[in-house]
Formats: C-alpha cells, structure tokens, sequence
C-alpha cells in the first residue's frame, strides 16, 4: 500500500515540487486546525498569560508549525521504501528537528515570561524554514525516482 502511494507520485503529470508542496500544504493546514482547538484549551487549563508581545506567538506557531510539517512529509516520504520505517521516520526527523523545536520553546518562553524580544528566534525560524524547504523541494523528485 505504501509504495503504491509513491508510484502514484511517480506517474502523475505534476513536476514533483508541486506534489510535495500539496502534501505539506495539507499536512500544515489539519495541523494548524488541530492547534487552533488545543491553543484556547490549553490557555484556560495552564492559566497562561504573555507577560511579552504576546501578537509574536503568532509567528513563533506558524513558522514552528511549518518547520515540523516540511521536514515530517519529507523524510516520511523518505522512509516509505524502508523496512523500519516506524523507527526510521522519528530518527531522521527529530535530530534535523532539533533547531525549530528549540526555536520555538526559546521564543515562546520569551515572549510569556517577558524577558525581552523573541526576534532573534523568530528570525531562527524563518531561516530554518527557508532553508529546508528549498531543500525539501530539491531533494523531493530523487525521492521519489529512488529504488
């Protein structure tokens, strides 16, 4: 079943950065769905309040969010072909994870405690994403073609 999914990849007519882009275009859209339920939640339930600009924690989930999801449909559609696959994915994915998920805690502890301007981090995100996304794009298609 999995591998019919990359050969249906294979064999349709759209370049292979345009199907990469959908799926973590998709992917990004239910998980900022599933974070626009839990945010209120978990809000009430930890009593939070930003003692900082509380307007960059918009940015600090949107960018974190799409750090996770670029690199999760990558190496996901990357460890399709191995015979592991469960134990594959985590570990290629939370080592090359590491920057955003600091990134992203950096910065939100920031802007609740108050202790300044989250910028530094927020601009540590947008690189991150900048770079593995132009990454995820070039490397998409040898994924796919790989045997």
């Amino acid at each position: 079943m999995r591998n019919q999914v990359l050969d249906a990849y294979r064999v349709s007519p759209a370049p292979a950065t345009a199907l990469f882009l959908a799926k973590a275009l998709g992917n990004f859209i239910f998980v900022v769905l599933l974070e626009a339920v839990m945010t209120p939640l978990f809000i009430v339930f930890y009593n939070l309040r930003a003692l900082g600009p509380a307007w960059q924690l918009i940015p600090v989930g949107i960018l974190g969010t799409w750090a996770l999801v670029v690199n999760g449909t990558f190496f996901a559609a990357m460890s399709l072909r191995t015979r592991s696959r469960e134990i594959m994915l985590p570990m290629l994915l939370f080592p090359i994870s590491i920057p955003a998920i600091q990134g992203m805690v950096e910065a939100t502890r920031i802007i609740l405690a108050g202790d300044g301007s989250a910028r530094f981090w927020i601009v540590l995100l947008l690189t991150y994403d900048v770079v593995f996304t132009t990454a995820c794009l070039g490397l998409f298609a040898t994924v796919l073609q790989a045997e």
